[in-house]
């Protein structure tokens, strides 16, 4: 820290310098006393009992009991400096080697749902040190709105945007839908009739990986109502050939449901929500995934549990702890009060 060492010169050179003035004054005052006796003055006793001169003598004590105190919190700070603070981060690489997809389903049966979910995200992102995480977004077609990224504070701001954006009720003529469609256009190709093509927007999310290499555990958090509109079957994998592709290539499977009743049609989709969860809750756990609600106040934490359970022997045996010095707060208290204590005791003097 460069700066800290210029800090401590400056107060250095400001302490010098207000010592030097103040032998000075002291040995003017001291050749004064020495030079001349001293001297009583008849009829002051009434002075000393003015109310002006005892409300003078009142700050007088207080202002030197205020310097009293900030030398002894200069002092402090300056012990508390040579103590060499420090901050101990416990970090694991095994953590950073986690790649992480969020595959979100924003077709408009979800709109009130995925906030929620996008509130499920920001909790699990807490817990987050040094995992990559992607956002994808599907419709009838996938968007990938951040890549794979540590970046939690992109993610966070994305997360904050799309729940703004959907924050509506998808109903006809609703200004906002521009928006939504401004904002999602890529999660909906011309060419495709349906919509919320859950099977294509899972292995779409297979896809988002860059890096498939052994030494990386990587997961699917897959984020939909399950109500599939496909009503001239152009959908090209089914939710479990989607799923069978995660597992072919060793991508877990975290499955979370959420669904609005009265967004849902089954008449078009062909499922109510009780058969869309438990279609997807079978899909899941046949490909040896975990099921969640997006209900459940504690669907975070279990997930994060699941992530870090497959690594608990890797955590024990790889992890590091950091130390770094901060010695950053304390300088600044350092500086502060001697600074203050020099620049009131010259306003004084003078």
């Amino acid at each position: 820290m460069p700066w800290l060492v210029w800090v401590v010169i400056l107060t250095a050179v400001a302490v010098a310098v207000a010592a030097a003035a103040a032998t000075g004054g002291l040995g003017d005052g001291s050749r004064r006393r020495h030079g001349e006796a001293a001297r009583r003055v008849a009829n002051s006793a009434s002075l000393l009992s003015s109310p002006m001169l005892r409300e003078r003598l009142a700050r007088r004590r207080m202002l030197h009991a205020l310097l009293g105190a900030a030398l002894v919190v200069a002092l402090c700070a300056a012990a508390a400096m040579a103590g060499r603070p420090i901050e101990r981060t416990v970090r694991n690489e095994s953590l950073a080697s986690r790649d992480i997809v969020l595959c979100l389903d924003v077709s408009t049966s979800m709109v009130t749902t995925d906030s929620k979910i996008l509130d499920t995200f920001a909790k699990l992102l807490d817990t987050f040190e040094g995992e990559r995480v992607a956002l994808v977004a599907w419709n009838s077609t996938a968007q990938t709105i951040v890549p794979l990224t540590d970046d939690y504070e992109l993610l966070q701001d994305q997360f904050n945007e799309i729940a703004d954006v959907l924050d509506f009720l998808p109903y006809r003529g609703n200004p906002a839908l521009e928006r939504y469609y401004q904002t999602f256009s890529g999660t909906l190709a011309e060419e495709v009739t349906g919509s919320s093509l859950a099977g294509d927007g899972l292995a779409s999310c297979t896809l988002a990986f860059d890096n498939p290499v052994a030494d990386r555990s990587r997961s699917i958090i897959l984020a939909t109502d399950n109500q599939i509109l496909d009503p001239f079957h152009e959908q090209i994998y089914s939710v479990s050939q989607a799923a069978d592709l995660a597992q072919e290539e060793s991508i877990r499977l975290f499955s979370l449901f959420g669904a609005d009743p009265e967004l849902a049609d089954p008449d078009v989709s062909g499922k109510d929500v009780d058969a869309a969860r438990e279609d997807l809750r079978e899909i899941t756990t046949a490909h040896d995934g975990l099921f969640y609600e997006v209900d459940d106040a504690d669907t975070a934490g279990q997930i994060v549990r699941e992530l870090e359970a497959d690594q608990v022997d890797e955590l024990d045996t790889n992890t590091q702890v950091r130390v770094t010095d901060v010695p950053e707060q304390a300088a600044a208290v350092l500086a502060v009060f001697v600074l203050g204590f020099l620049a009131v005791s010259a306003w004084r003097r003078a």
